[in-house]
């Protein structure tokens, strides 16, 4: 079997991988089958850290943001809670927790948005380094390919050369038994079945 790689000797432009949408590498089983530890490169070993360490800060913003959204529905609560204490009893302390309230809220929300931003721009840092990987992938992949398309065609000339020889050999097989049969029954009729029985045992095994 020749594969389509085998057919053109040109080089592919795998900068045009860089722009394509395909699921994150390092999450891929079938991907990491394909590159076990032993076979990673330097620069995939490096594309992967570094994708590793992109989709750990975007885990770790996700969940910061979840935390901030609910300390930030905490203190809105206790703002609520505090309104009818503060103005309507005229009660200073809660006016002034109150107070303390909007302040953290307006912190939060500074931080909020400043999560936000990163987690607006990190996809695109995650997608250009998955495609970085993706192209040196693609360019250790096409090249053991063709190391094991160099093999096959090997392969394929002893199998063939091997079946041509197993031909004849048949061929050789089948005459000589048909000779073989042709010379006994040939004794057979010649010296009669008794005389065979006993060249039998003292010559022929």
């Amino acid at each position: 079997m020749n594969f389509p790689w085998n057919k053109k000797k040109t080089d592919l432009d795998l900068e045009l991988l860089r722009q394509s949408r395909v699921p994150i590498l390092i999450l891929d089983k079938v991907w990491h089958n394909i590159f076990p530890p032993e076979k990673k490169t330097k620069a995939i070993l490096q594309l992967e850290e570094e994708l590793n360490s992109l989709l750990k800060q975007q885990g770790q913003l996700n969940n910061d943001l979840k935390e901030y959204l609910k300390l930030k529905k905490k203190l809105m609560d206790g703002i609520l809670e505090l309104t009818t204490e503060a103005f309507t009893n005229q009660n200073e302390a809660a006016r002034k927790e109150m107070e303390r309230n909007q302040k953290y809220i307006l912190e939060i929300n500074e931080k909020l948005e400043q999560i936000q931003n990163r987690l607006d721009t990190i996809p695109d840092k995650i997608q250009e380094v998955n495609g970085r990987l993706l192209e040196e992938s693609v360019k250790i992949c096409y090249q053991e390919m063709k190391e094991h398309q160099k093999v096959l065609d090997e392969l394929n000339v002893w199998i063939e050369r091997t079946r041509e020889i197993l031909k004849h050999k048949l061929e050789e097989k089948t005459i000589r038994e048909e000779k073989a049969a042709q010379i006994y029954a040939y004794l057979h009729d010649l010296v009669g079945a008794d005389f065979i029985d006993y060249l039998d045992k003292n010559y022929w095994r």
